[in-house]
Formats: structure tokens, sequence, C-alpha cells
């Protein structure tokens, strides 16, 4: 692990302080030197396969802020992306996933998807035109769908309770200060069938809507993460990314 990371941290360990809750994919760049290889099992918590597909290297490692996933020069990409994660279609399924995320001011594009066509999962990055950020969606739009992007570091958290209710999936998003409260509420929810990070699922050797972007990090609980428990990640992560 690298030093920034380390003094970042501290001895905190995010897998531990969520009651009730367990990390079950921590998929970080700070973990890497290099894109991961394909095949390959999350360098982390998680001991979940990694598809890599960059038959034009256009995912790259960078060390910055501890260690990005890269995209650049997207726009006519349709084949470079990575998926990895849980099966959490089921209905009665709770969970969280969380990201910290830039985009590079070029392509616009989807950021991290469902690896599949139905149900349609979308989070951070989406091109509409021009590109929107802070980007929640399960079925809905979990708060604003028109924020537009600027090319500073957030972080997002959606969560899900796993049960039937006008608040049922949430979403969180942070810059330069630690969330205070959901940044929108919906009652709707598909959840995923594992991951795409860098563009929307065509089939298993494409995508569209691809994007430029970093990724510091990518990360899944098996439960719904609270306010509080929010504001730990934040606080674990922020110095990392410059907050």
């Amino acid at each position: 692990m690298t030093g920034i990371m380390q003094s970042a941290l501290g001895n905190w360990n995010p897998s531990t302080v969520v009651s009730g809750t367990s990390l079950v994919l921590d998929l970080d760049a700070a973990n890497y030197s290099a894109v991961p290889v394909d095949g390959s099992t999350v360098a982390g918590t998680g001991a979940y396969t990694i598809t890599v597909k960059n038959p034009n290297s256009r995912i790259s490692w960078n060390s910055a802020n501890g260690g990005v996933f890269r995209v650049t020069s997207a726009a006519t990409n349709t084949t470079d992306f990575l998926t990895f994660g849980p099966d959490y279609t089921s209905s009665t399924q709770a969970f969280t996933v969380g990201m910290a995320y830039k985009w590079n001011g070029a392509t616009a594009g989807r950021l991290l998807n469902a690896n599949t066509a139905s149900p349609d999962f979308l989070m951070g990055l989406w091109g509409s035109g021009t590109c929107r950020m802070d980007i929640a969606f399960a079925g809905s739009f979990i708060g604003s769908s028109a924020t537009t992007a600027d090319t500073a570091w957030h972080f997002i958290w959606f969560t899900c309770t796993g049960t039937v209710s006008a608040t049922r999936s949430k979403s969180y998003i942070a810059t330069n200060t630690t969330p205070s409260g959901t940044n929108g509420t919906g009652s709707g929810n598909g959840g995923f069938n594992g991951l795409r990070l860098f563009g929307r699922f065509v089939n298993s050797t494409t995508i569209s809507e691809p994007v430029d972007a970093d990724v510091g990090f990518v990360k899944v609980w098996n439960g719904e993460l609270t306010l509080a428990e929010i504001q730990a990640q934040y606080s674990a992560y922020a110095a990392r990314f410059g907050y």
C-alpha cells in the first residue's frame, strides 16, 4: 500500500466498522501498479474475477492520488472496459456501492454500469448531450440527473434497503465536504448482475457510451450503509483525493 494511502487511512479498516454489513468487493487502484491482468481476482477484499478488455490500451494505471485507473481518448473506443463484482439482482438484497471518480474533460459517457443489458444500473458520469455527474440510476434516477460535470474528484454512494418502500434507494455525494444527507431517494431498484466500468453493456466484448475518466476505487457492501458510516468512509479517503 502506498504512503499516501497509509496517511489517508491510518489504521482505519473499512471492512470492519460497519455493524452487520460486510465489505464484499474493494477494487482499489491503490492496490495495483498496473492495469489488472485479465482473469485475475480483485487485489483487495472480494474474490471476484476481473475481466479486462483493453485491446486499444485506452485503460491505464496512474500513480496519481495513490493510484487510479484511467481512460483517455475514449471517443471512438467501444472495446476497452473492466467487469467484476457480485450478482445483486435479488429484490431482497440490501447493498451499497461506493466510488471515487473524476471526469477528465473530454469524452462524455457512462462510468460505472451493470454488466448486463437489464437491469440497467449507472453511477457517476452520464453523457447526456454534455457530461453529467453525481448520477445514480437503478430503474429510475435517484436524485438529480442534470448536474453538469466538472473535473474535480467526486465521491458517490448508492444504497438499497432490500425492502419495498418509497425510500428503498438512496444516493449520497461529496467533494470537499462530508455528506450531510442524501442527494436523492426513490422506490425503484433493479440491482445489477456484476459491474462494468468505463462504458455501457452491449455484449461480452463491446460497450457503448465510452467515457474519459479516472477511478480511484469501487467498493461494494452486502448491506445498506448509514449516513454516519458513509461519513466515516469520506473521512477515511478525502485526503487521498485532495480534500
